[in-house]
């Protein structure tokens, strides 16, 4: 068995860079007593209820079980009661919300019960309209304003029974109302306590309320009669919410605790239901309830849920010898940059390493570029959630490598430039070579900050165990380490860090796989043999139905786009090629690349697979609140957190931290080398000497990385699955860069006039499928074609712009070599 190990570090910044491990406190026995001695016991008494109990009682079991994600037996179980009792009012709509949170990954049957709840609810003469506003409720459904359901349901807040009016304001709470909260509040002050204990209720479940609804909720609670039946929801909500004086909070707390233990079964089931929110200390009231077998089976069965959420919530977090292999890893990388640093004589050397790199060494480290953290969670998460299709797009490599080695990459070594987008001002003038180089810093900016904030977000704050809040400071950190080594030793420093990061990479993957395939007994255990239920069932692979997420034609064009254009565009992949001594070496750079991402790629879905297998195997695992299908990207840093032995979680954590750190200096390396080359020299007054202009890269590293933390405070307000936001976000403008090198290299015809128009049209079109939802509220095509389509619209109005607005640019002889 994998044992489970919990630590203690506040500081896990200093941990990193500063090799500041805080000191790790013992095991929680407390935690480890929930976790291994409780946990079968409480899984056990759900699964009893569901089969044995009835009616309601098994509607909140069955919930327990999917929430928690073992679900096992609940849809078997619930079509059954569907058949026996799919048209017994108010009891059905319990047996549809069962159904509904078990299919939310199944958008057409999700959709389809929810669309049955909604017409109990609209049929004005139906005996169970409160049932199923209750449940629209509860399910967290929102209704847009334009939807006649939106009426019917603000009437129903209005006017409606007194038991449904809050359930009705909780709807519209969910649908953004502003002014829900406070109709909520209002209701507390009700003379009929029922409208005071369902208000109570549904402000109980907010995250968070306004200091005037805590107000109106403590009012309310001290105006309440002792023997009124709404007095333990508002003692609930107000004790979920409050914020005042201690005493008063453990006042609150003593009479809760009270209530669980020996109160009426009403109390003691809302009670536990809190415990599972707020309820970290309560364990040994819960275990007394648990353990008395005269306890009404509703009761139990709310309690055993919260001592498994109490038990996920227990924070895992590494020890300090894990800590330890991390800051020894960071200042062995600020090493290398000290050591390069000390080597550096000109702008040559430091923005291309002299052009006499080894190309098995700039291969590598153009893998470690592309493989950033985000793929290194996306594809995981992607297997875990999606299925295998988008990543066999990567059956494309052998035409990216025939396209981009014969004929972009002769093409890219004519060009002795420091910044690829010179050629753009030999064809088309300043004003393109500027548009190019304004799209690759967009690009790599928003790719960075990215890069940051998931590194920072799902990695290192759950592994150190520290609130989220620190989330900005912890992000500061890790960009300056990065900008700090990159700035001083260049591309030389960049390109062996790389090679470092590559191996351990490879190493925490596989010791992943290895340990896993361990735990389960072998790799039969976790490589299916069929379908996962949850994933969508594929259609024709060859099919390029641009309406489907993803088939494998998809998947290849989607795949095969984006290596083409990043490889002729972005100065990351082409500063590589340019560190080469001829087309050859170039050409081996790209190959090296190409296989040994294909070979990470593939274990990477490997990881995938068995991270699936390993926590529906082991729900108790997973954090709080999460699932495997919700949740797929963080899987793998979890199970880092709780999986590895000692020694192991550490050197997995500096694997995703090389990935971050590799794609971070390279993506600092490259926008400091446009931004000096293409604006600041540019436009400078006088020439400098190669030590003024090193000086100058340098400090303008350390601005590009302070602009990339900043914008990385910003990423977590993008929502989506991690490998969709990389697309919509990080590769937005991939095809319109890519563009103008195509025009300025293969289009004869081209000008700078056509050029821009048609440039434009491609932002135009990759911004409107990668946000066609948020602009226009339906569903547009899938991702995968943001890349192809912004690239074919770009070169067909390019082409025939060029055409409208004059002559093509001529085509000039690219020389040999160009000063630096």
């Amino acid at each position: 068995m994998i044992e489970r190990r919990f630590g203690c570090n506040s500081f896990f910044a200093a941990a990193v860079i500063v090799a500041i491990a805080g000191g790790c406190s013992s095991e929680s026995s407390d935690a480890r007593k929930i976790e291994e001695t409780t946990r079968d016991q409480c899984v056990e008494h759900l699964r009893n209820s569901l089969l044995n109990e009835e009616r309601w009682a098994k509607v909140h079991a069955a919930e327990f079980l999917v929430s928690l994600d073992y679900r096992g037996g609940v849809e078997e179980e619930f079509q059954q009661r569907l058949q026996l009792f799919g048209d017994e009012p108010e009891y059905r709509i319990g047996i549809w919300r069962v159904l509904a949170q078990l299919n939310r990954h199944d958008r057409v049957a999700y959709d389809k019960l929810v669309g049955q709840i909604k017409a109990a609810f609209e049929d004005e003469s139906g005996p169970d309209r409160v049932h199923a506003v209750e449940t629209l409720a509860k399910l967290g459904v929102a209704i847009t304003v334009d939807d006649s359901l939106r009426e019917s349901v603000d009437t129903f807040a209005k006017t409606g029974p007194i038991n449904g009016r809050a359930y009705a304001w909780w709807v519209l709470l969910n649908s953004g109302d502003g002014n829900a909260e406070a109709h909520l509040s209002d209701l507390l002050s009700h003379s009929d306590f029922v409208a005071r204990q369902t208000a109570a209720y549904a402000l109980r479940h907010q995250g968070t309320i306004a200091p005037e609804t805590q107000k109106a909720l403590s009012q309310a609670l001290s105006e309440e009669p002792q023997d009124s039946p709404a007095l333990i929801y508002l003692t609930t909500a107000f004790f979920r919410h409050s914020s005042g004086a201690q005493s008063e909070q453990n006042r609150i707390k003593e009479q809760l605790l009270g209530k669980l233990t020996s109160g009426k079964p009403h109390e003691q089931y809302e009670v536990a239901r809190l415990a599972a929110d707020v309820g970290d200390e309560w364990t040994a009231e819960l275990l007394s309830v648990l353990q008395n077998e005269n306890a009404d089976a509703d009761v139990r069965s709310s309690v055993t849920h919260s001592l498994c959420r109490i038990g996920r919530r227990e924070q895992s977090r590494m020890p300090t010898f894990d800590w330890m292999v991390v800051a020894f890893y960071g200042f062995g990388m600020l090493a290398v940059g000290l050591f390069y640093a000390r080597r550096t004589r000109t702008v040559g050397d430091y923005l291309l390493g002299g052009r006499n790199m080894s190309p098995w060494m700039v291969g590598l480290s153009l893998f470690a570029t592309m493989l950033s953290t985000l793929s290194y969670l996306a594809w995981p998460g992607e297997m875990i959630k999606n299925g295998p299709i988008i990543l066999m797009g990567y059956a494309a490599y052998p035409f990216v490598l025939l396209v981009v080695g014969w004929f972009l990459i002769p093409q890219i070594m004519k060009l002795r430039v420091t910044s690829a987008y010179e050629i753009l001002e030999l064809r088309f003038g300043i004003s393109v070579r500027l548009l190019g180089s304004f799209l690759f810093l967009s690009l790599r900016f928003l790719w960075m900050a990215s890069i940051i904030y998931w590194t920072t977000s799902i990695v290192l704050i759950p592994a150190a165990g520290i609130d989220e809040s620190h989330t900005p400071m912890i992000a500061m950190v890790l960009g300056l380490v990065t900008v700090i080594y990159t700035s001083l030793g260049g591309l030389r420093a960049v390109v062996l860090t790389d090679v470092i990061q590559t191996f351990v990479l490879f190493a925490g993957a596989i010791a992943s796989l290895v340990l896993i395939t361990s735990a389960l007994g072998g790799v039969t255990n976790w490589l299916p043999n069929q379908w996962a239920t949850h994933w969508s069932a594929p259609k024709l692979w060859f099919d390029f139905d641009p309406n489907t997420r993803a088939t494998l034609a998809n998947a290849m064009l989607g795949t095969f786009s984006w290596y083409v254009c990043t490889a002729g565009a972005d100065q990351m992949a082409i500063q590589r090629y340019l560190a080469t001594k001829d087309v050859k070496a170039a050409r081996r750079t790209l190959a090296v690349s190409l296989s040994t991402d294909f070979v990470v790629i593939i274990f990477l879905g490997l990881m995938g697979l068995a991270l699936l297998a390993f926590f529906s195997a082991r729900p108790d695992r997973l954090a709080d609140g999460h699932t495997v299908y919700a949740n797929a990207d963080k899987l793998f840093p979890r199970f880092v957190v709780v999986g590895l032995p000692l020694g192991m979680s550490g050197l997995v954590i500096a694997g995703l931290l090389s990935a971050a750190m590799s794609s971070l200096s390279s993506g600092v390396n490259s926008s400091a080398a446009v931004i000096s080359e293409d604006f600041v020299r540019r436009f400078a007054k006088r020439q400098t000497d190669d030590a003024s202009r090193i000086r100058l890269v340098r400090w303008t590293s350390v601005c590009v990385g302070m602009v990339v933390v900043l914008l990385s405070s910003q990423i977590g307000n993008v929502r989506g699955n991690m490998l969709e936001v990389v697309y919509k976000v990080g590769n937005l403008f991939t095809a319109p860069l890519f563009y103008l090198f195509f025009m300025a290299i293969f289009v004869g015809r081209a000008n700078a006039a056509g050029t821009w128009v048609g440039s434009i049209a491609g932002i135009v079109t990759a911004v409107s499928i990668a946000f066609w939802k948020d602009f226009f509220g339906t569903q547009g095509i899938s991702f995968l074609w943001i890349i192809p389509s912004s690239f074919f619209v770009s070169v067909v109005i390019g082409t025939a712009g060029s055409l409208l607005f004059g002559p093509g640019s001529p085509r000039i002889s690219i020389p040999e070599q160009t000063s630096a």
